[in-house]
């Protein structure tokens, strides 16, 4: 690229804008989350790399403020692959990274596990790829304590025992608490990397997971839920993240 400057991007999201252009956001490995104009782009010229997402791009902007101007974009490989429900999954990362980061706030390992995620979904891999994106991404934004400790006594997370959680504190062990625990520490322990899960504890780390994410994204309902609710067939073989 001619520019001095360059990024590295996936595009989470894109609009059209006035006649010809699009109103884009980026998630870029050194910069974070980047709204951009890319004027022009909704009738691009032949042998222009399209602006779609789940393809690296290496990007330039221009400008100051919130809104840029894109200068340039030339892929980095091919589009991620991602098919059926994996895609529908895909669009689910995008919208927790454009809800949950601000920006110009970059977050490189958030950006390394969205590349590794994509990859992932693209092999057929979906529920334990999704919680440990979702735990890291909590993780990063600070959002989150450490997931293998118990949020008030610090003791390491048990996989015998079962867990509570608290907002603001995080996973807390029996002895910490007189509340119901709905969430085993197998589940718990799934979120670290910490071995597999059976059915009903990946059920337990999803509903987890769930509940640590709502007070951060709000009332309003996830559009990448209620599209993959839209196309499930309803016999129990889809579950939305």
């Amino acid at each position: 690229m001619s520019q001095p400057e360059s990024h590295t991007a996936y595009i989470l999201h894109r609009r059209p804008y006035r006649e010809t252009s699009l109103l884009v956001e980026l998630f870029t490995e050194d910069a974070g989350r980047v709204g951009v104009v890319a004027r022009g782009a909704r009738k691009p010229r032949k042998g222009a790399t399209p602006l779609e997402p789940f393809r690296p791009l290496q990007v330039g902007w221009g400008g100051r403020g919130e809104l840029r101007s894109l200068r340039g974009a030339e892929a980095l490989g091919a589009p991620a692959g991602l098919r059926g429900e994996a895609l529908y999954l895909g669009f689910y990362l995008n919208e927790l990274l454009l809800r949950l980061c601000a920006r110009l706030d970059p977050y490189p390992r958030v950006f390394g596990a969205y590349r590794e995620t994509l990859a992932a979904l693209a092999h057929g891999g979906r529920d334990q790829c999704l919680r440990l994106f979702e735990a890291g991404l909590l993780r990063e934004l600070g959002l989150a304590p450490d997931w293998g400790r118990c949020g008030r006594c610090g003791a390491a997370v048990d996989p015998e025992q079962s867990y509570a959680w608290e907002p603001e504190v995080g996973v807390v062990c029996p002895a910490c608490t007189g509340d119901p625990r709905p969430f085993s520490g197998r589940a718990v322990c799934s979120l670290t990397g910490g071995g597999g899960a059976d059915r009903c504890e990946r059920r337990e780390a999803r509903d987890l997971m769930r509940t640590a994410l709502a007070p951060h994204l709000g009332s309003r309902p996830l559009a990448s839920r209620e599209l993959l609710r839209s196309v499930s067939r309803g016999d129990g073989s889809k579950e939305n993240p």
